[in-house]
């Protein structure tokens, strides 16, 4: 998906300090990563209602109720949404640590996985006609097509309805089953 944003990773990214440094926010040291000043957001006269932790990447005004992430901050001072918050930070149109573009879109590709090989079995009497599927408007003739049914046969499955699992090849590589005696875990 282009427009994915991984929002996590872009959380992780970029440090609250340095978006402060970016918005020319003055505060003070109150203890350990703690930080108080003036709200850049509402710009009140409170000079000790803004509250930051640096080692926690948040905020929070007791004044006027902002708080939240690096996100938060973003899309407040900017007057935009959390996603163009987020496109910002990421584009580096808005204040990211050094690198962080670069890290969050790495942070996204996940590693090259072996595909799922095909099972060496189909499973046997499963009943397509079983009541709990006319109960859920699927026709008879439908859950024979895609093999859905209830399984009374050996294995962890028995007692269970299944559905077949195939890869984009149309090979069958997995079931999935559901128990309709409603027992934990389904």
């Amino acid at each position: 998906m282009a427009n994915w944003l991984d929002f996590k990773a872009i959380k992780r990214g970029v440090s609250l300090q340095s978006v402060l440094r970016h918005y020319e926010v003055e505060l003070r040291r109150s203890g350990p990563d703690q930080y108080r000043g003036g709200c850049p957001i509402h710009r009140g006269e409170g000079r000790d209602t803004f509250h930051a932790n640096l080692a926690r990447n948040i905020f929070h005004c007791f004044a006027c109720g902002a708080g939240g992430t690096v996100l938060d901050l973003v899309a407040a001072m900017e007057g935009c949404t959390l996603r163009q918050a987020a496109e910002k930070l990421q584009l580096g149109t808005a204040p990211v640590n050094e690198s962080v573009a670069s890290r969050i879109g790495k942070e996204r590709v996940t590693e090259k996985r072996r595909p799922l090989l095909p099972l060496g079995f189909v499973l046997r009497g499963v009943d397509s006609t079983h009541p709990y599927l006319a109960t859920r408007g699927i026709q008879p003739e439908t859950a024979a097509h895609f093999g859905v049914g209830f399984y009374t046969g050996p294995g962890l499955l028995s007692g269970h309805l299944v559905i077949p699992i195939h890869n984009a090849q149309g090979e069958l590589v997995a079931y999935g089953g559901r128990s309709l005696e409603g027992a934990a875990p389904r």
